[in-house]
Parts: C-alpha cells; structure tokens; sequence
C-alpha cells in the first residue's frame, strides 16, 4: 500500500438495489391493502422515497465463506456499522468494512448485501473469499549504487486479525548478506494504521569508496499512520554496529572509527507525497521531514534532522519540470559517529561525482559529514522518433556541499575564520550539469546521463562521462 492511498472499496450499486428493495418492503404504503376500483378512479399521483435518510439500525451480520477472521477483530471492525443509524450511514460504514478486509488480506474479495434481520432491523451479509494465507517471492532491488536479489516469505492474517509475519534474506554487489523479520498488526482493524515489530541483520563491503566491512544488527517497534494528507512514523530501535575488516590501506580516521558502538534512537517522520508516481513523477510534490534523538537509553548521544522537498509540474503537453532539496543536521557532543553522517554523491544524489564523491575524505576514505545540502532541476524532454512515453530526454543540473561541524571541518581554526569557513560552506557548492535519457520502468527509474562538473572540491571525486543509475528515490 503506498503512501496516501485509499483502500479499495466495492461497488455500491448493489448495496443501494438492496437497501431500495428493503425499504420498500418496509415501507406502511406497501403493507396498506388496495382497492382496485378506488385506484382506477383516483387521480395519478407520484411519490418519493429518500432511502438514505430513512431511519434503520443494524441487528445482524453473516459472514459467508470468511473462515480466518477473530470474531473480536470483527466485532472492532464492524463497531460503525452497527452504530449507524440511516441507511446512508450503513451503506458507507458497511463498504468501509469490505474495503478494510480486503485491503488486509484476509479477504480476496467481498460482496455486500443487505437484507431485512430481526426485530424490525437490517441484516448485513458480506459473502467473501478468503485471502492468500502463504506468500513466497523473490525479487531485484536497486539504489544506492548497488543491486540486491532477495527472497521474502510471508504469512498473511497470522492470528486472525490482518496479522502480516514476513522474513527476508538478500544478498548483493556491495550487501555481503542480510536478513530482516517482522511482525505488523493493525490499530483497531484499520489498514491505513499500523505496529510493527522487527529485527535484522546487515554485512555490507563499503569498497571501493572506504577500505571497512560494517556488520549491523538492530531491533525496533514502529509505528505509522498513512493519513489522507499526511503520513506519520514513529520509530523507537536499538542498533549495534560493527566497523570491521579494515583495509591495509585505510586511513588514520577510519582506524580511530572502527570497532563497535551502540544506538538507542527515536525516530519520527512526517511527509506528504501528491505525486501521479515515485519514480518518474509528472505532476505532483512530495515533502518528507525526519528528526532522531539518539542516547535515550544509553550508547551514543546526537540530535539528527534530515528533509527533502520534491515539485513537479508540465511545460506544455509533453515536458515536465522538477526540482528538488535536499537538507540535513547532525550535532552531539564530541565528534559524530562514521555511521550516523550523511554522504553525498553519485547518480541518485549530486550528478557527475562517483557515489559518496562530495565531501571530507581522509586519503581514500570517504569519512561524511554533519551537514549537507543538495539541488537540483531536471527537464523531462519528449524524443523524436521514440513513440512509447516511457523513454524520455533528460536535461539536469545538480549542486551539493558536505562538512563535518569539527575541528576538521567547519570549526576549524584558521585564518579566514569559522564564519568565511561556513560562508563558503553555502556560497562554493560543488556543481554538475548533463544530459541523458530516462527510462520509466513500473518499479524503479533507470538513468543514463552525460555530465560535465563545473565546479568541485579538492578532496571531491568528480565524475565526467556517462554515469548509469537505477533506484526510486533521485535528486
């Protein structure tokens, strides 16, 4: 289910044909007795019955076919339905409930139906088939400068409740192995609102861009609600990261970083996303905002904001104009931790650099930074000759500037000073343009660009010539 999206509901045309017939049969006008002759004489006459404002109340509901559902989740799911007191009420409460089991897969499919119940009241009948219990899948994932292959099985409606139990394992061009469990159970029996429970553990190669292995393991509880405006996240995890397997050729502060530390963090997002698609939008804005406090419980202490902000719009009939920035704060006592800080670079971030190619590096290590931003402007141009949409020009420019808020960094003592250190910091960020095509594939965006870097840093890593990128999430 993705962001800011409704469930499926089913069609209301029936439910309507349902409530019409009953209420007709309900009616004082169809159970009076008639007298032929007096109707024969009588003046033609019109009547019309508001079926929606009609005063009714829910005495019964029937599952049919519906055999992994806890009868406590129905009774939560149900609890509007039989609240509603027209039959207005009933029919939207009623599809609501349909849409919220099929969106949890408990159920492929429901028809609804309402019918005269007991004590003057209206029976709902929903007749359904029941969802896939068992799901096993494999798959490609791309970004970040690498491509995974992963296999994930899952178990849906574990207890009854829309319970969704799933396990992963991938492995990749730079992920040495991973592996993530997770348990999601939704709030009150609404899909749009869930608690996760998870735990995973990552090995990753950081070469060629710094001579170290990581291995991460973490544990967390979340939770998210997907809004019709906003969506919400509230994480609460505990992290140990292993920096390990140094190179013979890795630097002084790599050296000083590796070894083993500990994070408890809560971590909350909030994001709005309007846009027609993920990948390769054509109208639309996304504006996504994170905040992390870390050392709640113990291990390393920082305070970490991070934000983006995403506009799309049409030129014309067959050009689209995008741009993007991108942000983000890393503070704590002492110098930060290797790897907490931002990076930038590559095709997904600042065009033109080799990926983690912006920035403080120690030798051949690229080490982060604190604070960063990044720009950019894309066009979207149609291409003579080429009739699928799918294919398009792509004409960009992309800035970006990373620092560390340290004595190696922005503080630094020297003879311009700490204020020239952070005006220069903003005025001189390093700069690329290019050209190239995109590709709008149904799950990621594929990239091959030409750039020229105008402007870089000593210790950046430009990138001139083409420059292949696949992922969701671009500059």
């Amino acid at each position: 289910m993705t962001d800011n999206a409704a469930y499926e509901v089913p069609s209301a045309g029936g439910l309507f044909r349902d409530a019409q017939r009953y209420a007709q049969a309900s009616s004082p006008a169809s159970r009076q007795p008639t007298d032929t002759g007096a109707q024969a004489s009588a003046q033609p006459s019109s009547q019309s019955l508001n079926i929606g404002a009609q005063n009714v109340r829910v005495t019964q509901f029937t599952a049919v076919g519906l055999t992994r559902a806890r009868n406590d989740f129905l009774h939560t799911l149900l609890d509007s339905t039989f609240k509603a007191q027209t039959f207005q009420q009933v029919l939207h409460e009623s599809r609501e409930a349909a849409g919220k089991l099929q969106a949890l897969g408990i159920a492929k499919q429901v028809n609804v139906a309402l019918d005269k119940g007991p004590h003057d009241g209206v029976r709902v009948v929903f007749r359904c088939e029941d969802g896939s219990r068992y799901a096993l899948k494999t798959g490609v994932n791309v970004g970040d400068d690498e491509g995974t292959a992963n296999v994930t099985g899952r178990i849906n409606n574990v207890w009854g409740g829309g319970e969704v139990l799933e396990a992963s394992y991938s492995r990749g061009s730079k992920t040495q192995a991973a592996f993530q469990g997770s348990l999601s159970v939704p709030v009150n029996a609404d899909p749009r609102r869930h608690i996760e429970v998870s735990a995973s553990q990552t090995a990753a190669d950081m070469r060629p861009y710094s001579t170290h292995d990581e291995v991460r393991r973490a544990v967390g509880v979340a939770y998210r609600a997907v809004g019709s405006v906003l969506t919400h996240d509230v994480r609460c995890s505990a992290m140990w990261r292993d920096i390990c397997n140094l190179g013979s050729e890795a630097s002084p502060t790599l050296r000083t970083e590796a070894g083993h530390t500990v994070k408890t963090s809560l971590a909350y997002t909030v994001s709005h996303d309007s846009r027609d698609s993920p990948t390769v939008p054509s109208r639309g804005s996304l504006v996504r905002a994170t905040a992390e406090v870390a050392g709640l419980l113990g291990g390393l202490k920082f305070a970490k904001v991070h934000g983006e902000m995403q506009t799309n719009q049409r030129v014309g009939t067959d050009f689209v104009l995008a741009t993007g920035v991108q942000g983000g704060v890393l503070v704590g006592p002492g110098r930060s931790p290797l790897s907490d800080r931002f990076f930038v670079g590559g095709q997904t971030s600042v065009r033109g650099f080799e990926f983690r190619g912006i920035g403080p590096r120690d030798h051949n290590d690229s080490i982060g930074g604190d604070v960063f931003y990044a720009a950019g402007v894309s066009l979207l141009t149609p291409l003579p000759y080429v009739q699928t949409p799918a294919l398009r020009g792509h004409l960009w420019a992309n800035a970006g500037q990373l620092a560390l808020l340290d004595d190696r960094g922005l503080m630094r003592q020297t003879q311009r000073g700490v204020r020239d250190e952070v005006r220069r910091f903003f005025m001189c960020p390093s700069v690329a343009v290019g050209v190239g095509l995109v590709y709008h594939h149904s799950m990621v965006r594929v990239e091959l660009s030409c750039g020229l870097p105008l402007v870089a840093a000593l210790n950046d890593r430009p990138k001139p010539g083409l420059q292949f990128g696949m992922g969701v999430q671009f500059l």
